[in-house]
């Protein structure tokens, strides 16, 4: 009986730690994604279209600054792989070295590893946003 209650209690414990670490997982996923919208470059469509010119895109400095302080916030609530927080890391090394394609890359090879992990927004498909998804 007196081994019972232990388990239980145990549990009860863990199950209650659990959740704010998968609430910040998702928050890290979200931070990351909302990242990577803001680093992308303009779409390339072709032929005569034009895009919005009042939009700032991925290569502006501005942008790269709010998108590398998202990076660092989901990097200290990412709970995730080694390898999602060594992407965030460089992640955040090329946005502060103001390289957005390379921050980019690197932030959606992190929210591949994140979403390996837990899941959250932006998890349900595969990261899309820019011309190359990495793995």
């Amino acid at each position: 009986m007196h081994n019972k209650l232990m388990i239980l209690a145990v549990a009860a414990v863990a199950g209650l730690t659990s959740v704010p670490f998968a609430a910040h997982a998702q928050e890290a996923v979200a931070l990351t994604n909302q990242a990577i919208i803001e680093l992308t470059d303009p779409p390339g469509i072709g032929g005569r279209t034009t895009v919005d010119v009042t939009r700032r895109w991925g290569s502006d400095v501005g942008q790269i600054a709010k998108a590398t302080a998202l990076l660092q916030e989901a990097r200290g609530k990412s709970a995730g792989s080694a390898t999602a927080n060594r992407l965030l890391e460089e992640a955040i090394a090329y946005g502060i070295a103001r390289e957005h394609k390379e921050a980019r890359l690197s932030a959606q090879g992190a929210l591949y590893h994140l979403c390996q992990g837990g899941g959250g927004e932006g998890c349900d498909k595969a990261p899309k946003w820019g011309s190359y998804t990495a793995p």
